[in-house]
């Protein structure tokens, strides 16, 4: 095999297998660094997969806060209608009173009346002014009651909640005694009753696409995780590799190198 100097053959090669094996390294640092295995073109289907299953897992996540909001909503109803039940009963119990007025005086009978006036007021007011977040609790003087939707999947799919009826005894701006005020009270409590159970229906039900969401979100993200990130141990391994192979191959560019300067003895 013929000497020649103007080029070292062993060094070009060393220096292209200490390139590759430089490459080799910064893909296993960048994927370690940033934990994601697909960095430097790793996988760029498996990253396009893993990004539409993250994005519908954090979908999930925000539908099952949507249902915690609902829940929120429907327990301040839920205590809402409690304490108008309470003025109701009380505004029942005046009116039985007041069907004794044969034996009342007239300023017992004024002080039935300015009580039964006052718990009307009471009851109009907190269905009107009590809210959450600016949404009204109760449906008093509203068409279907204090329904609202809340989004349970990441379709934007919802649930329609509430209490599901109007409260009658609401609209009592215009009470002004306690005669004949038993007989509201009972439609009224009636009503309650029956926003009650909507209120309890619609906590159970957000409870369930609350657990359904979470549970997706988990999952989903899972998945995600599974396809992306990056495999510590095995990635490790091949950077460990890369480095032995990079420092071998600069190694051998020296050797190459000094290999070459042996053609300098032919013309000395």
């Amino acid at each position: 095999m013929p000497s020649v100097s103007n080029i070292a053959v062993g060094a070009a090669m060393a220096g292209a297998a200490a390139q590759k094996a430089r490459h080799q390294m910064n893909e296993s640092i960048a994927r370690l660094s940033t934990g994601i295995r697909s960095m430097y073109g790793g996988d760029a289907a498996g990253q396009s997969i893993a990004n539409s299953l993250g994005a519908k897992g954090a979908s999930f996540a925000v539908a099952a806060r949507n249902a915690e909001d609902g829940i929120s909503f429907l327990q301040s109803a839920e205590s809402l209608l409690l304490e108008v039940a309470a003025l109701t009963t009380r505004l029942r119990e005046l009116g039985i009173q007041y069907a004794n007025k044969d034996l009342l005086t007239t300023t017992d009978e004024a002080a039935l009346d300015a009580e039964a006036t006052a718990i009307g007021d009471a009851i109009q007011n907190i269905a009107e002014n009590v809210k959450f977040n600016g949404v009204r609790l109760i449906g008093e003087g509203t068409v279907g009651g204090g329904q609202i939707s809340i989004g349970i999947n990441d379709g934007g799919d919802t649930a329609t909640i509430g209490t599901g009826t109007t409260i009658t005894v609401a609209n009592t701006g215009s009470i002004t005694g306690a005669n004949g005020v038993d007989g509201s009270a009972d439609t009224a409590l009636g009503e309650i009753a029956q926003s009650l159970g909507n209120v309890a229906a619609g906590m159970s039900a957000l409870k369930g696409y609350q657990a359904v969401a979470n549970a997706s979100s988990a999952n989903l993200k899972a998945a995600a995780a599974r396809i992306q990130d990056t495999d510590y141990a095995l990635e490790t391994a091949s950077l460990t590799k890369a480095a032995i192979l990079n420092q071998s191959a600069m190694a051998m560019v020296a050797q190459a190198n000094q290999a070459q300067q042996a053609i300098l003895t032919v013309i000395q």
